[in-house]
């Protein structure tokens, strides 16, 4: 599968149908980017500043619309993006399993 004329991984499938869900989570309930910003800094402070959480702060910073066009964005840079995503926590166990179970062997 290819996008933007680079191929996309099973795992930049997957995450990308976990981020779908997490952006409709989103936007019935805001308040879940607080969690995104709680997890950066607490992995600030184990980790230090790496360049995804900054990046990612600025686009949590930027407003609803911009933060759901990376987390739904077929783009290699919301891939990539995602792939240090902040929004660890949203989805349930149950959630993460059956995406998890959708995409296995592919």
């Amino acid at each position: 599968m290819e996008i933007d004329g680079n191929k996309y991984l099973t795992s930049d499938w997957r995450s990308l149908e976990m981020h779908r869900l997490i952006a409709k989570k989103l936007e019935t309930n805001p308040s879940l980017v607080d969690r995104a910003r709680s997890n950066i800094s607490r992995w600030k402070s184990t980790r230090g500043v790496v360049r995804s959480y900054t990046e990612w702060e600025e686009i949590l910073s930027s407003g609803k619309d911009r933060i759901l066009r990376v987390l739904v964005g077929e783009d290699q840079d919301s891939a990539r993006l995602r792939s240090s995503t902040p929004f660890t926590g949203i989805l349930s166990e149950t959630e993460r399993k059956e995406i998890f179970a959708r995409w296995s062997g592919r």
